[in-house]
């Protein structure tokens, strides 16, 4: 960030600008809808002389229904009708003070209640049709809530975009959304953001849970950082709002069969967003609300304190289901090492039980965290050699060819591998980062991270890229274990045989000559396109061509030989 300027700049997938172009990358936005997000969020009018689109009338007006309808039910709780919502809000542990601080509300049992208000209002028609919260029967409109404590909903921005409503009455559904509408997908949207976004985005941490009570309960002891879902599965959606606004995501599921699978589901999801997200185990109740309400807060600060992590889930998951282990063993578990080893048996002997476990290892988005998290499971199921899961793990990708989300794998090679194809400037480069991976800052000090697919090995420049931003070790040895597959293989043998001695001269020459490399292709890659540029960038295709010349031209290529491919 450059405040001075107000700009951007990021060293990793080169995208900077200005605070709109942040706004776009961040919200994932088209710069329309980033001035809508603007607008609407400051209560902004539109720009002088620019007229408001349909679209747009269309969404004021749909978000004013909405807002005028949680008013009204908001309103309704505190009449006589509503005695019987106040006292189950009670019985529940929500106190009267919350229930405005939270936007609750009642929706009234006649059908009629909110729809006549509508009308009385000169709320339009097609409003009414669209806003999701009536229904029409033989020509007829009716309200969606009735007799129902009511929840709002809201969209990032803090718009009430749907109500939702817990049944008081049994024999219906127990919750009940408004409909799905231009401005509300469920599939989008989580429950509580009204009052949880600005606690997540300070925390860098989310709790997801499952229930509306479950979220505002656990708000009101002490953790505003919990959204709920909308009776949906996890999905990339969710995840993908997540990944801007938290580093770390809590699962509190419940603890029933319908519960645990949701869980399963959502680890695939979140592991494929680079999260390794903490599993919540409820004692005293299927769920936070009931644990709450029968032992209290610090049942779920135990909670917390010994969540389990993605792996000891996923092991405990597959075993319940594949291995004879009870859902509730877990803590015996963790006490019985003689009882984990024979579940640990049973579970590497399941195909099906290694497949799943495969298909969730194959989500991880990188290759050296693939790796460790392979090295982690063989070491918690007591596989010796820890490495052999791993190999084991690429043998299952090469033979499925499939990614668990329909991804095509490439098939191995079976070309002879051109073992001379590696420039001497990166067998350089590649034996100091194996001895200092410090040096990544250098090598990535002008370009970025788009430096390392400039290189032929970028697979191995990936890895270590990958184990150095984690922290982690690489050594010779991990990295033969690895890449077992040629052409990989064969150039860590042929750098572990080549003798280097450390020249700081020689060092810098190689890393110049990968920024050539790196410029050659981005110069190849407009020209290609230069019946298409703008004349501003045709002139940056100009200067790029330029400034490689000079760079050719200053340092040569008579120590490191050229940088080709």
């Amino acid at each position: 960030m450059f405040p001075e300027t107000n700009s951007f700049f990021c060293f990793g997938c080169h995208q900077g600008g200005d605070v709109f172009r942040f706004l776009q990358a961040v919200e994932n936005l088209d710069f329309p809808g980033v001035l809508r997000l603007l607008q609407e969020r400051w209560k902004l009018p539109p720009p002088p002389g620019q007229a408001a689109t349909d679209r747009d009338r269309q969404v004021a007006a749909l978000v004013q229904a909405l807002e005028q309808a949680h008013r009204f039910y908001r309103q309704a709780l505190w009449t006589e009708t509503a005695a019987e919502a106040r006292a189950y809000l009670v019985d529940r542990g929500v106190p009267e003070s919350a229930w405005e601080a939270y936007g609750l509300g009642y929706a009234p049992p006649d059908g009629q209640a909110l729809y006549d208000h509508f009308r009385q209002t000169h709320v339009p028609s097609w409003v009414i049709a669209q806003c999701g919260l009536f229904i029409e029967r033989d020509g007829r409109w009716s309200d969606l809530l009735r007799h129902r404590i009511v929840f709002p909903i809201h969209d990032p921005a803090g718009r009430v975009v749907a109500l939702a409503g817990r049944a008081l009455e049994e024999g219906v559904p127990k919750y009940l959304n408004s409909s799905e509408t231009p401005i509300f997908r469920k599939s989008y949207t989580l429950f509580g953001l009204g009052w949880a976004a600005s606690a997540i985005r300070q925390r860098r941490a989310v709790i997801l849970v499952e229930g509306y009570f479950d979220a505002l309960l656990m708000a009101l002891h002490g953790w505003p950082h919990t959204v709920a879902l909308m009776g949906t599965a996890l999905t990339a959606d969710h995840v993908r709002w997540i990944q801007r606004h938290a580093d770390h995501v809590w699962i509190g599921f419940d603890a029933d069969e319908s519960g645990q699978k949701a869980a399963w589901e959502a680890l695939h999801e979140l592991v494929g967003g680079g999260f390794a997200p903490s599993f919540l185990r409820w004692t005293g109740g299927k769920d936070p609300a009931e644990v709450l309400q029968r032992v209290g807060p610090m049942a779920l600060e135990q909670a917390l304190a010994e969540a389990m992590d993605s792996w000891d889930f996923a092991l405990f998951y597959l075993m319940t289901r594949r291995a004879g282990v009870s859902p509730d063993e877990w803590a015996r578990l963790r006490r019985d090492d003689a009882r984990w080893e024979r579940a640990a048996a049973a579970l590497v002997q399941d195909r099906r039980a290694l497949s799943a476990l495969f298909e969730l290892l194959a989500r991880v988005p990188h290759q050296s965290s693939r790796y460790y998290a392979a090295l982690q499971i063989a070491r918690r199921l007591g596989l010796e050699p820890p490495a052999q899961l791993y190999t084991d793990f690429l043998r299952w990708l090469r033979r499925t060819r499939s990614g668990p989300s329909g991804t095509e794998w490439p098939a191995p090679s079976t070309a002879v591998p051109d073992t001379t194809s590696l420039p001497s400037y990166e067998k350089w480069i590649l034996r100091a980062l194996v001895e200092r991976p410090d040096l990544f800052e250098r090598l990535m000090a002008r370009v970025g991270e788009a430096i390392l697919d400039a290189a032929r090995s970028r697979r191995l420049l990936r890895f270590l890229y990958d184990a150095w931003y984690a922290g982690r070790t690489v050594d010779w040895h991990l990295l033969m274990e690895v890449f077992s597959e040629p052409p990989e293989s064969l150039w860590v043998h042929d750098l572990l045989r080549t003798e280097i001695s450390w020249d700081e001269r020689v060092f810098g020459e190689a890393v110049e000559l990968l920024h050539i490399a790196y410029f050659r292709r981005l110069q190849a890659e407009l020209t290609r396109q230069r019946e298409d540029l703008s004349p501003d960038l045709a002139r940056q295709v100009y200067e790029l061509t330029r400034e490689l010349t000079d760079l050719e031209h200053g340092y040569g290529f008579h120590r490191l030989g050229p940088a080709s491919g």
